[in-house]
C-alpha cells in the first residue's frame, strides 16, 4: 500500500505519493491501466458486456499502475487515471484536428473501437463530446499540468515517466510492419536526452529485454503549456509488451511478471540518478 493516496472527482484520477513531500521531481503518469467505466458513460457506447469486454482486454494498458509503482517508495509520484480510456483519453490532443488518431475514431473522446466499429451509441452528439471534455478530459489535464508546475516551482525541474504497455499482435489501426521489441522508449529530443535513452537500452540489454526507439510508438507526454518550450522538463515513454508481463490472451499475470517489474523499478532507480544527480531513497 502506498502511505498517500489523492483521489479526485467521481474515483476520475489518483495522484499516489509517500507520506512526506515527494523527495525528486519525478511524475509517473499512468494514463490506460483501468477497465472502470462510470455507468453513465456505459449508457453511450453500443456494444454488448462481451465486446465491451473483449475491447477492454485489447486496449487497457493492464497492471501498468503496479508496474511503474516503485517510483512512489523512492520518493516520486504517480499520477494515475482511474477511468479506462474509452471513456476519454488524457493522452490526444484535445481538438480532433491535431489529433491524428481523431480519424481512425480515436481521439481524445473515442467513438470507434480498435477494429474500426462503431463504439458509441447513434445520438452520441457534439454536446455529448463537450460534456465528457468538460467532465474528464479538462479536469484530469489541469490537475496534471498543475503537479508538473508545482514539481517545476519546488526543485526546479521535473522528469515525466509516461508508462504504457502494448499488446504483441499490432492492433488493427497499428502499423503491422513495425517491430514490437520487449521495451519501446518513446522520446521527443527537446525534452529527452539521447544519454538516458542509451542507459535505458543498456540496462534492458543486460536484463535480455529487447528494445527499441520510438517504435512502434513514439512521443512522451508533456503538457501542452510546456510543450517543446519548458527545457526543464524531461519527458520519456516506457513501453512494455505485454506478453512480457502477462497472460495477453486472459488479461492474468504470468510468470514473468515479477522479473519485468523489477526491470521497470530499475530503470525508474536510473531515471532519478541520472537526472537528480541523487542516489534514490
Amino acid at each position: 500500500m502506498h502511505d498517500q493516496n489523492t483521489l479526485n472527482g467521481p474515483e476520475t484520477f489518483e495522484i499516489i505519493s509517500s507520506k512526506e513531500k515527494p523527495s525528486v521531481p519525478l511524475i509517473v503518469h499512468i494514463p490506460h491501466s483501468s477497465i472502470f467505466i462510470p455507468e453513465s458513460e456505459r449508457l453511450t457506447f453500443c456494444l454488448s458486456d462481451q465486446e465491451l469486454k473483449e475491447e477492454l482486454l485489447l486496449m487497457t494498458d493492464r497492471f501498468t499502475d503496479d508496474l511503474f509503482s516503485k517510483a512512489v517508495e523512492l520518493g516520486g509520484t504517480l499520477f494515475v487515471n482511474r477511468v479506462s480510456r474509452f471513456v476519454f483519453d488524457p493522452e490526444r490532443f484535445p481538438d480532433d484536428e491535431s489529433e491524428p488518431m481523431a480519424i481512425k475514431g480515436m481521439g481524445a473522446v473515442y467513438t470507434k473501437t480498435s477494429r474500426g466499429n462503431p463504439l458509441r451509441v447513434n445520438n452520441f452528439s457534439l454536446d455529448d463530446r463537450r460534456r465528457v471534455m468538460d467532465q474528464y478530459f479538462n479536469p484530469y489535464s489541469k490537475a496534471l499540468e498543475e503537479e508538473v508546475t508545482k514539481t517545476l516551482k519546488i526543485f526546479g525541474k521535473c522528469f515525466i515517466l509516461d508508462g504504457h504497455s502494448f499488446p504483441s499482435i499490432p492492433q488493427p489501426y497499428e502499423n503491422p510492419d513495425s517491430n514490437r521489441p520487449d521495451i519501446c522508449i518513446g522520446f521527443n529530443s527537446f525534452h529527452a536526452s539521447d544519454d538516458i535513452v542509451t542507459k535505458i537500452e543498456n540496462i534492458c540489454k543486460s536484463n535480455n529485454y529487447a528494445s527499441g526507439r520510438n517504435e512502434p510508438f513514439s512521443g512522451s507526454y508533456v503538457p501542452l503549456k510546456y510543450f517543446q518550450k519548458e527545457s526543464k522538463i524531461k519527458s520519456l515513454m516506457i513501453e512494455v509488451r505485454r506478453g512480457t508481463y502477462m497472460n495477453e490472451s486472459e488479461g492474468v499475470a504470468n510468470k514473468q511478471y515479477d522479473q519485468t517489474k523489477n526491470l521497470i523499478s530499475e530503470i525508474i532507480e536510473q531515471v532519478i540518478y541520472l537526472t537528480f544527480n541523487r542516489q534514490p531513497v
